[in-house]
C-alpha cells in the first residue's frame, strides 16, 4: 500500500523538450495534506490485465493509472498475470488538484512493493511522470509531489529528479478552503494552441514575479493574477471565487485547470469560508486542506 498527496497548480508553462514534446511545466501551487492511498495485489494466475477500482467504482476510468502500472511492468520486466489496483481518492477528480498525479504515483509505488521490488523513489515516479503526460491528464505534478512537500513553484522543468522546486515558507495554520462542481477536460484545453500559447505567456511572467519575491503571497497573488487573465473561468467560478473573498479568504483562484477554486484563509476565519461556498447549495462540493507535510511513498508498518 502507499500514499501520494494531491496538489493545487495556480499558474503553469508548459516545458518542451528538443523535439517540442512536453516534458513537463514550471508554475506554482500547494501540495495538500490528503491525496490517493493505492492498495496492490499481485496474482499469477487467472484473468490477465491491470485492473482498477476507484472509491469503490470499478467502471472508473483510471487510465493513468493504469498506463503508469504497465509503463511500470514493461520497463522492469515484472510479468505478473494481474494487478489489482484498489485506490481512495480524498479529492474531487477531473477538475485541478492533481488526482490522477497521486493515483498514478502511489499506484506505482504499491505495484513496485508488492512485487518485492527495490528501486528509487525518483526511478518509480518517471512511470507516473510519462503516463500523465501520454494520457494529457498533468505535465508536471508527478515531479513535484513524488518526494516533496509545502508549497511553492516548480522553476525548472523535466522529469522527477529533474525539475527544481522552490519553496516558500507556510503558516501552520494557513487552510486551503475549496469548492468544486464539475470535471474539466484538460485534454481540449491543452489541444488549443491558442490556449496553449497564452499560458505559456502567462505562465512565463508569473513565474518571473514568484522567482523575483519567493514567498507565500507572492505565490498566491500571481495564481490570482494567472487565473484572471488566462479567461477560463466561467461564471460560477468567478462567483466562488468573490464569495471566498468576501467571507475573508486572503486570495481565492481557479485550480489549474478545473471547474473549482481554492482559498487560501487561517484557521479561525476557515469557517466563515466554508459557510459561504457551502451557501451554493448540494451540488457544489467544500473541502478544507492544510498543506501537506507527509511525503509520497509506501506505507511503513509502525513498530510497537
Amino acid at each position: 500500500m502507499a500514499f501520494a498527496p494531491a496538489v493545487i497548480t495556480n499558474f503553469f508553462e508548459i516545458g518542451y523538450g528538443s523535439s517540442l514534446a512536453p516534458i513537463g511545466a514550471t508554475g506554482g501551487g500547494y501540495i495538500l495534506s490528503k491525496g490517493t492511498t493505492s492498495r496492490v495485489s499481485i496474482t499469477e494466475d487467472g484473468r490477465g490485465g491491470i485492473f482498477t477500482t476507484v472509491n469503490g467504482d470499478k467502471d472508473f476510468d483510471a487510465r493513468t493509472t493504469r498506463r503508469a502500472v504497465d509503463l511500470f511492468l514493461s520497463g522492469t520486466g515484472c510479468n505478473p498475470c494481474a494487478v489489482r489496483v484498489e485506490q481512495k481518492v480524498s479529492t474531487p477528480i477531473g477538475s485541478g488538484f492533481g488526482a490522477s498525479g497521486a493515483a498514478a504515483t502511489s499506484a506505482v509505488y504499491a505495484t513496485a512493493r508488492a512485487a518485492g521490488m527495490v528501486s528509487s523513489k525518483r526511478r518509480l515516479a518517471l512511470f507516473a511522470h510519462r503516463a500523465e503526460i501520454l494520457e494529457q491528464t498533468g505535465l508536471g505534478t508527478v515531479s513535484v509531489i513524488f518526494d516533496e512537500v509545502g508549497a511553492g513553484a516548480i522553476a525548472v522543468p523535466g522529469e522527477p529528479g529533474e525539475a527544481k522546486f522552490v519553496k516558500v515558507r507556510v503558516p501552520r495554520d494557513l487552510r486551503i478552503v475549496t469548492a468544486f462542481f464539475a470535471p474539466f477536460d484538460k485534454k481540449a484545453a491543452l489541444s488549443s494552441e491558442a490556449v496553449s500559447e497564452r499560458i505559456n505567456r502567462l505562465g512565463h511572467e508569473s513565474l518571473r514575479s514568484f522567482l523575483a519575491d519567493p514567498t507565500l503571497d507572492t505565490l498566491a497573488q500571481e495564481g490570482e493574477r494567472f487565473s484572471q487573465s488566462l479567461g477560463l473561468e466561467s461564471t460560477e467560478v468567478k462567483k466562488l471565487i468573490a464569495a471566498a473573498k468576501s467571507a475573508g479568504a486572503s486570495h481565492a483562484s481557479q485550480n489549474m485547470i478545473g471547474y473549482s477554486v481554492h482559498s487560501l484563509t487561517d484557521a479561525d476565519g476557515c469557517r466563515k469560508v466554508v459557510a459561504a461556498l457551502r451557501s451554493f447549495g448540494r451540488e457544489v462540493r467544500v473541502d478544507t486542506f492544510e498543506v501537506g507535510r507527509r511525503r509520497a511513498g509506501p506505507y511503513v508498518p509502525s513498530r510497537r
